[in-house]
């Protein structure tokens, strides 16, 4: 059985759209805590639970993700303790986490996003970010009309 790619993707548990944020800086967890709410009220008119859940640095993300199940991960590129590429790298070798859609963000200039491409990212936005950028991002990773 093959999977419907017109379908968002959702958790088969909950049948919710799980986010995980990997960000230490908390100005920007708000920002995309406020989109993503924004798009799960408005866009998607709550026919479509989506679930947001932050980690502070890749090494928590990465526990996070082999625990718990999540549709798309986005994850700063500079962070303490376990950096975004280095989380992405494990991610790519993981064989459950390998499928997870990943957006990098980040200041980092064009080195930043070839590294990050090469490890597998789906998308790279620059930042400050635009919020329709972030929302648009979100709904073509996650097949959301």
């Amino acid at each position: 059985m093959s999977a419907d790619l017109t379908q968002p993707v959702t958790d088969a548990a909950t049948g919710a759209v799980r986010v995980l944020i990997v960000e230490d800086n908390p100005h920007i967890i708000e920002m995309y805590s406020y989109v993503l709410k924004k798009l799960a009220a408005n866009e998607l008119k709550g026919k479509l639970p989506l679930e947001v859940h932050f980690a502070a640095d890749g090494h928590a993300a990465l526990t996070m993700l082999l625990e718990s199940s999540f549709q798309l991960v986005m994850t700063d590129l500079y962070m303490p303790v376990m950096d975004g590429f280095q989380l992405i790298e494990r991610m790519r070798h993981e064989a459950k986490l390998k499928p997870i859609p990943v957006v990098a963000i980040s200041a980092g200039g064009q080195d930043a996003r070839e590294r990050a491409m090469k490890l597998g990212v789906d998308i790279f936005l620059k930042k400050p970010v635009r919020f329709a950028e972030v929302m648009d991002t979100v709904k073509q990773l996650l097949k959301i009309k």
